[in-house]
């Protein structure tokens, strides 16, 4: 089986929100995300016990330097407590070792105002503290007798959620709390000490985190493979991990790599969030913009000053986070993308850490339908809005241009296309061509500055779609709240929804819906036929005029043999055309051949679909890209 090549050096950068199942260790746990993100350089901050399940906020790329800064948030917990038996371990991963009456509801909340506000907290001996080198919990297992000194905790808030009295069948009772507490706050000893003030013992069945600082359980990736937090569901919990202890009591449990469904990966791949000035507020960071001037000064470590930055957003009382920090300043790129922190104290300032500027690569996400039927479109785009627009775009022309400029006019809008991988006409008899290539589409449509492109296989079963059905899916998975279309526009089986429909399915469905008036050059509609037409009578200047720039043929994927010597030191190599992009008719061109960065003005000729180039070498007809069309000879 081939290995996939991975480099840490090349990482994605963001914050993934992940939910972790019970049963997997939070380091078990980052495989999926190493895994959907294809990369090996990730940070936790803040793990949760095998049995314990919920939220873990992971940094990946150059963003695990802020793996400190997110540790000290605060986080909130939903917790299951049996109140009347007490393990070792004090969850459901150990042995039972005592019993005591259990404590009614009324009992319970007398003494939760007590746990909450500044309180010393023993750790458990069951726990990752090290000491003398070791972990507490190995020490422990070992023999050895572990003695923990307490040490502060805060507990902002302390509330019961449910209850369930203590009866004939079940000797315990069982609460459901939820607490907002400091980092290094354990819940399994603050069950065990609301115990001891009752004169009982507890232990700890479920636990779910539910919050981590401003990061909540709801928006991570997965979260809809937990099920609902209750207390027969934490009481099921944990009888599932006393069977087990019993099975694995004298032998470890064999590592099983389950592979992660299409479905899950896409999941954690929409949930990759950006680091922008946006998360780094809420992360408690003020934010700079560093000049471009200035970045070679800053990459090469020279002293940090004013000057360098366009702005540095300092937070009104009212803007600032609970977490905020008045040193730390989160930098970015004039393109907005993450530099690295810098620290101000006595009015200067110093680096913190520098994060490189990555090569440019393409930014425009593009996705295919089953891509978005299985929910990889990234979420925080979702809750952004998407302003987007429906077509077969087989040419991108001067009509086409008007539409692009009115789904990338409203700057909060995500902007996008839907379109299909070749025309829909395709297989149509006597169907003169595609005007570009898929590959020539999305650079098209980088170039212009679109964020994504969702790509269709257009199919029969596609075909057949409900407009309506259509129109709910963009909705859902990708974030419609822009729809912009042309006058003439029609989508669903066999076009049923027309113009109008869209409008009123547009009010009842909440987005905003804007029809583009068709644009005339030289008295005509400019359209697809038209630059075909144009095309197939060699009229290259009204082809251009029409596409708002020169005709190009994607010559990718065409193998180039010489076929004859020419006595200028030029050759005639010859490729079969494989595409169905449109050629035009047999006859010889001046041509404009784009290969690597280089371009060579020289000859064409066309005859029953071969293409003779006019090139110097085998090495420059290997490398050809694009057949650019000037003139008939």
């Amino acid at each position: 089986m081939k290995k996939t090549n991975r480099n840490p050096k090349s990482s994605i950068s963001g914050i993934m929100p992940y939910t972790k199942t019970p049963g997997l260790t939070s380091f078990s746990s980052l495989w999926s995300i190493k895994h959907a993100l294809n990369t090996e350089k990730v940070g936790h901050t803040g793990t949760l016990d095998s049995f314990a399940e919920g939220l873990l906020v992971v940094l990946t790329g150059s963003l695990t330097h802020l793996v400190p800064h997110i540790t000290e948030f605060t986080k909130t917990y939903q917790a299951v407590v049996c109140f009347g038996k007490e393990t070792d371990t004090l969850d459901p991963t150990g042995t039972v070792t005592k019993s005591s009456k259990a404590p009614d509801q009324e009992s319970l909340k007398s003494i939760i105002p007590s746990f909450t506000g500044a309180l010393l907290q023993v750790p458990p001996v069951y726990s990752a503290i090290h000491v003398d080198g070791k972990r507490a919990s190995n020490a422990v297992r070992g023999g050895q007798e572990v003695k923990l000194e307490s040490r502060q905790i805060f507990i902002y808030d302390l509330s019961l959620r449910d209850f369930r009295e203590a009866n004939d069948e079940d000797p315990c009772s069982y609460a459901l709390l939820e607490i907002t507490c400091s980092k290094g706050t354990y819940i399994r000893a603050l069950a065990r000490d609301m115990a001891k003030a009752l004169g009982a013992c507890a232990y700890l069945c479920a636990l779910r985190r539910t919050k981590v600082g401003p990061f909540n359980l709801e928006d991570a990736a997965c979260y809809s493979t937990l099920k609902p937090f209750t207390i027969e569901n934490g009481i099921a919990n944990s009888a599932f991990f006393f069977e087990q202890n019993k099975l694995y009591q004298n032998k470890k449990p064999e590592k099983k790599t389950v592979k992660d469904s299409d479905q899950t990966v896409a999941d954690i791949q929409s949930h990759l969030l950006t680091f922008t000035p946006k998360i780094a507020a809420l992360c408690g960071f003020r934010s700079d913009e560093l000049k471009a001037e200035y970045e070679s000064s800053y990459l090469n470590g020279r002293p940090l000053k004013p000057k360098m930055f366009s702005w540095i957003h300092n937070p009104s009382q009212e803007e600032k986070s609970p977490f905020f920090n008045e040193k730390e300043i989160a930098v970015f790129y004039k393109d907005g993308s993450f530099a690295g922190m810098m620290i101000q104290q006595d009015f200067k300032l110093s680096y913190g850490f520098v994060v490189p500027k990555e090569k440019s690569e393409r930014k425009m996400k593009v996705f295919s339908w089953k891509q978005l039927m299985d929910g990889a479109f990234p979420v925080e785009w979702i809750k952004r809005g998407t302003a987007i627009s429906v077509g077969s775009f087989d040419g991108f022309h001067a009509g086409h241009q008007s539409l692009l400029d009115a789904i990338q006019a409203d700057k909060e809008l995500v902007p996008g296309i839907v379109t299909f991988k070749s025309s829909y006409r395709a297989s149509e008899d006597g169907y003169e061509g595609d005007i570009i290539t898929s590959e020539q589409k999305i650079e098209y449509l980088e170039n212009k500055g679109l964020s994504f492109a969702i790509l269709i296989d257009f199919s029969p079963e596609f075909s057949r779609i409900d407009g309506n059905i259509f129109v709910d899916l963009l909705c859902s998975k990708c974030g419609l709240s822009l729809l912009v279309e042309g006058v003439d526009f029609r989508c669903g089986y066999r076009g049923a929804m027309d113009i109008e429909h869209l409008k009123a399915v547009s009010e009842a469905k909440g987005f905003s819906f804007r029809v583009v008036d068709d644009v005339t050059i030289d008295g005509f509609r400019v359209s697809s036929s038209r630059v075909r037409e144009a095309l197939g009578a060699s009229d290259f200047a009204t082809a251009q005029k029409l596409l708002l720039r020169p005709f190009s043929y994607d010559a990718r994927g065409l193998s180039f043999k010489q076929s004859s010597s020419n006595s200028d030191g030029m050759d005639w190599f010859d490729g079969q055309r494989i595409t169905r992009q449109i050629l035009p008719g047999d006859g010889s061109y001046d041509v404009v051949v784009h290969y690597e960065e280089l371009v060579l003005h020289t000859s064409c000729m066309i005859r029953n679909e071969t293409i003779s180039l006019l090139l110097p070498t085998q090495n420059v007809a290997d490398k050809v890209r694009e057949i650019q069309f000037i003139g008939q000879r």
